[in-house]
């Protein structure tokens, strides 16, 4: 194999995941799990309640429909919470350093409880191998009712089904008579479709280290969630229904601004602690009577969220002089014959000229030559008396031609590949745009779905007059411009209460795409 083959076959392989800090130890975290709040927030868990659902709005080919996911555990239990979710995502962290040595995951998950432990940061104990066991069959016992919510990446279809997360989980190990020299060992499988969307990558990935700064269970059930939201609003603010969050952690909503702030607010505090969040609000909901929550990225996530863009580069585009391969034949090609034909006007007898091509490749005799040719002649003289000979010599001994130069071969492919990138750029453009007409078509669709023409009317005249009352900026402006603003503040609230396909989604699956 030549060396350019090994280049391209290197360059190839290599994983287009931007380089991250050191101290960020990402962990990727299946996007179903997250999206139907599998893992409650409750942190003293109510073993009497046994079964909890979540309905959510969204937008499927253009069309709005209600999804559900139901959760059932057994009483002696309880259902998944937040010190739950902390294993679980060890055991991702696991699971992940085993797909880097064999390239993908299988069943059965085998780790010792050390292990586990120690990727947790907590001390060694009895109780917590305990832990580690309940833990485990809690995974195995709650079942999800998927009413074509959970995505099965790998089918492409949403599934109407009873699913597991774990098909069975079990220990082994051995101590001494009196608990001493504990060693504990366990074995899990997981259930097909989750073991096929993770080695699909329907994943979302998160800093572990960042998730093991917090303490409240609330900010950890909503961390995973940011990735979410602030990649589909491609770092732009995220609003959220207070009670709809609510409803997706599993922790009581309360009714009072003061209760909101000193409950919710200080897990979404711990958040802009560790930069996920720069800042948050609690503000009234203009479509209807409750709160929202207001929040806009922190440095760290934005930068967890641009250190793990999947846009993959095309191996021409980043390296264009590397993107043909050295073809080992012996019948000419059209470009081995152009080739043939350029040693010939440089007096190099065809037999000769035929083997050179054949042994060195046309690419490298045509960079070869033009390189040389700039060499050959000083001025209007001829510097270099047998240029055949020259050729010859530095194509058998390997001579290189300096990478600053600029063959014609480099230059059609950089031509290439700049003509490739102003196309992609140009397609992206006209599809993003497509993107924001087809937005807006849905927003407006939500507040004519919700609002008869009179009562928009009155709506909007009324939230105009709030809005007017409570900031002296919106009182300076007319009446048709306080009009606008009231209409789209609906459009935004409205909107946000849907589950709408991000740019990425929509691109997938959107008919208007493929007239592109």
């Amino acid at each position: 194999m030549t060396d350019r083959k090994r280049k391209i076959e290197q360059l190839a392989n290599t994983s287009t995941l931007m380089p991250i800090a050191v101290d960020v130890d990402l962990v990727r975290f299946e996007k179903n799990l997250l999206q139907i709040g599998f893992f409650g927030a409750n942190d003293a868990r109510d073993k009497n309640r046994t079964s909890r659902r979540i309905e959510q709005i969204v937008i499927r080919n253009g069309n709005k429909i209600k999804v559900a996911a139901e959760f059932r555990g057994s009483e002696a239990l309880g259902l998944p919470s937040t010190t739950d979710r902390d294993k679980f995502i060890a055991l991702l962290k696991i699971i992940s350093e085993e797909r880097i040595k064999t390239g993908f995951t299988t069943n059965p998950i085998r780790f010792s409880g050390y292990r586990l432990i120690q990727e947790l940061g907590l001390s060694r104990n009895g109780e917590i191998y305990e832990e580690i066991l309940r833990w485990g069959k809690r995974m195995t016992d709650t079942t999800i009712t998927s009413e074509h919510v959970v995505y099965r990446a790998a089918k492409k279809v949403y599934s109407d089904e009873v699913l597991h997360v774990f098909r069975s989980f079990r220990r082994t190990g051995s101590s001494n008579l009196n608990g001493t020299d504990r060693q504990e060992h366990y074995e899990v499988v997981l259930e097909d479709w989750l073991l096929e969307n993770l080695n699909q990558r329907y994943v979302i990935p998160e800093d572990f280290n960042a998730y093991k700064q917090l303490t409240r269970p609330t900010a950890k059930g909503i961390f995973g969630n940011l990735h979410l939201w602030f990649h589909a609003s491609q770092g732009r603010p995220v609003e959220k229904d207070y009670s709809e969050l609510c409803n997706l952690l599993n922790v009581q909503a309360y009714p009072h601004l003061s209760k909101i702030k000193s409950t919710m607010g200080l897990a979404l505090n711990e958040l802009v602690a560790i930069k996920y969040l720069s800042r948050w609000d609690v503000q009234k909901m203009s479509s209807k009577v409750g709160y929202k929550i207001v929040m806009l990225p922190g440095e760290e996530l934005l930068a967890i969220l641009e250190n793990t863009r999947t846009e993959k580069r095309e191996i021409a585009t980043v390296l264009p002089e590397l993107a043909a391969v050295d073809h080992e034949i012996t019948k000419l090609t059209a470009a081995e014959h152009e080739a043939v034909a350029v040693l010939k006007q440089y007096g190099i007898i065809p037999a000769k000229a035929h083997k050179l091509v054949v042994t060195f490749g046309a690419e490298s005799v045509i960079e070869t030559v033009e390189y040389l040719s700039t060499q050959v002649t000083d001025g209007n003289r001829r510097s270099v008396n047998n240029p055949a000979g020259l050729i010859i010599y530095s194509l058998e001994n390997a001579l290189p031609v300096p990478a600053n130069f600029m063959s014609s071969r480099k230059r059609k492919a950089a031509e290439d590949a700049q003509n490739r990138k102003r196309l992609k750029d140009q397609k992206l453009m006209q599809e993003q745009a497509a993107y924001a007409e087809w937005l807006d078509d849905q927003q407006n669709r939500a507040v004519r779905e919700h609002y008869s023409e009179q009562e928009l009317d009155v709506k909007l005249l009324e939230l105009a007059r709030s809005l007017a009352h409570r900031d002296e900026r919106v009182r300076r402006m007319s009446a048709n411009v306080q009009r606008d603003v009231a209409f789209r503040m609906l459009q935004k609230e409205l909107a946000a209460e849907i589950q709408i396909p991000t740019f990425e989604e929509w691109r997938n699956t959107s008919e208007q795409t493929r007239l592109f």
